[in-house]
């Protein structure tokens, strides 16, 4: 903006200085010629009547009595005698000469500037004075006077845009305020204000900025507290599925269906304290052990079902930047998903292996009836069988957050396949598996 307004300046002041030094370089250009023009003439007109003068007494035509009587002529001037011998130095041609040899006066230009001729009758005859101005007198004082109007423009000119230049700078500072404003919450810093006084409507603009940033930080705060109390009212149920599954036979199914309630009561705690501080508990996981251990849970409930199940899993460790719960809830979504959509008995296959160029690749399927046709699965909340939609949306967020990304498809098995890409986390001689 503020190279624009300087150049918007630099466009508008030159020609505005244009419009007004080429006139004026113009109308000197002018009064030099007609300066030049005037002085031949008057010079003509002086030396005539002198002439006119000094022969009137005369008894003869004498060369000598002239020069005598008018003195040195002036460069420029000169004198024609009847028998054609000229006094004085004519610097143009002859036509002014001719003309005065035949007593008649004679004005105009000619190629080497402007000449005038005023003829003097005589009782010997007709002389005649010719005055001339040569192309440099009469163009004498113009090249100054351009050089003067084209300084005086310059500066008129670079005044102009150092003006525009100094408004633009104090426009657009607090403009890039607000931007530097506008970008720390964008990057997440909901305490960022914006201080702008000056111009008023910028100062609006930082106001209405500010405000949004309050609304936004009340809104995230209350968001916080909302889901913090759901998983508050989330650990009452878990409480009595656990007690459910302790009244069971030990068996291996019931210490399974156990560490599922403790993984979920564990996922529980760390999300209230994850929305209570706002960031994620843990930044990284090993996709290996996150997925084989939710996959514990979910086997059980296959076994019961009759569900046959394939699992391809990448001995690891497989770390990942993205936190337990969130890959957790990624895996269990999936599977929810798997179980929600198709019918008991229904095979599917769930596959962890290593990509190209350190990248993950989850692949979930089955042997359903495949994604409905018309109905976009991606859709956050979107579903065509009924559920909430947001399996697949968790899925695209976790990818997207490791710099992945979620495809959909037909499966090997012949119904719904949703194969995710997650980009390996930089190796770390310190990782250990949460």
């Amino acid at each position: 903006m503020r190279r624009r307004l300087a150049v918007l300046a630099l466009a508008i002041t030159s020609l505005v200085v244009i419009s007004f030094t080429v006139p004026l370089i113009l109308v000197v250009r002018r009064e030099a010629r007609e300066r030049a023009q005037i002085t031949a003439e008057t010079q003509s007109q002086t030396f005539a009547g002198l002439l006119a003068v000094t022969l009137a007494g005369a008894e003869s035509l004498d060369r000598t009595s002239i020069q005598n009587a008018i003195g040195d002529l002036p460069d420029g001037v000169g004198i024609v005698l009847p028998d054609g011998e000229t006094i004085g130095e004519i610097a143009l041609s002859s036509e002014a000469a001719a003309s005065v040899r035949l007593g008649v006066p004679d004005a105009g230009f000619t190629s080497d500037g402007w000449e005038v001729g005023i003829p003097v009758q005589t009782r010997w005859g007709v002389l005649g004075v010719v005055a001339t101005a040569t192309n440099q007198e009469l163009s004498r004082g113009v090249g100054t006077a351009t050089i003067i109007l084209g300084l005086v423009g310059l500066v008129v000119v670079g005044a102009a845009v150092a003006v525009a230049d100094r408004l633009g700078r104090n426009l657009v500072r607090p403009v890039d305020e607000l931007a530097g404003v506008a970008r720390r919450l964008g990057e997440g810093e909901l305490q960022a204000r914006a201080f702008v006084t000056e111009p008023p409507e910028v100062a609006a603009v930082g106001s209405a900025l500010n405000l949004l940033a309050e609304r936004l930080g009340s809104m995230l705060t209350a968001e916080r507290e909302s889901l913090a109390d759901l998983s508050h009212r989330l650990r009452t149920p878990l409480t009595g599925l656990r007690l459910q599954a302790e009244r069971l036979p030990e068996s291996q199914d019931r210490m399974a269906l156990l560490e599922g309630v403790d993984r979920m009561q564990a996922a529980v705690d760390g999300l209230i304290v994850a929305v209570r501080s706002g960031r994620s508990t843990t930044d990284q996981a090993d996709a290996a052990q996150v997925v084989k251990r939710h996959l514990e849970f979910w086997g059980v409930l296959a076994r019961e079902q009759g569900r046959p199940l394939t699992v391809v899993l990448d001995p690891g460790p497989l770390p990942v930047p993205v936190g337990a719960e969130e890959l957790g809830s990624m895996v269990d979504g999936l599977l929810g998903n798997v179980f929600s959509h198709t019918k008991p008995g229904t095979p599917f296959e769930v596959k962890l292996v290593r990509g190209e160029e350190s990248e993950i690749v989850l692949i979930v399927s089955d042997a359903g009836e495949g994604f409905p046709a018309g109905v976009d699965p991606m859709g956050r909340g979107v579903s065509g069988k009924g559920s909430t939609g947001l399996g697949l949306d968790i899925a695209r967020r976790v990818a997207e957050r490791c710099h992945g990304s979620v495809n959909l498809g037909r499966a090997r098995l012949g119904g719904a396949e949703v194969v995710v890409t997650l980009r390996q986390k930089a190796a770390n001689p310190g990782f250990t598996a949460p």
